[in-house]
């Protein structure tokens, strides 16, 4: 897809994961509303996601390190989508996170990642319904 024109594509990543209720983002579920795809790496998160959004929209991959191909065929396929990564605890404490997003910023022009700081997605069990 390098090369290729701009797409206009959006990126939300979200901190998956035990956390405290209280630190919990409050827009994380209209995040995860509005995204046409959720990608996950893993099942532990995987299984909190598919209480906040459809399970037809959860993409799983198999880790940080091999989501870049993935990613930017899904964004290849679907200009112009928002997609969400999910990634266990704080997105800004993820090494590998750094990796993914500058690989994807590369191989999808006019990519926007955009980051929700802290753990934003908790299981159910901690968390109140945000509406």
């Amino acid at each position: 897809m390098t090369g290729d024109g701009p797409v206009n594509a959006v990126l939300v990543v979200l901190g998956v994961g035990p956390g405290e209720p209280e630190s919990l983002a409050p827009e994380a579920a209209d995040v995860l509303a509005a995204a046409d795809v959720v990608f996950v790496p893993g099942v532990p998160a995987e299984s909190t996601l598919f209480f906040y959004t459809e399970a037809w929209r959860v993409e799983r991959i198999t880790d940080l390190a091999g989501a870049v191909p993935v990613i930017e065929d899904w964004f290849r396929l679907n200009p112009g989508s928002t997609a969400v990564l999910a990634v266990p605890g704080d997105p800004a404490d993820h090494p590998a996170f750094t990796a993914v997003a500058d690989g994807l910023r590369v191989a999808v022009p006019g990519l926007a990642v955009r980051t929700v700081p802290g753990v934003s997605i908790v299981p159910p069990r901690l968390s109140p319904l945000p509406w």
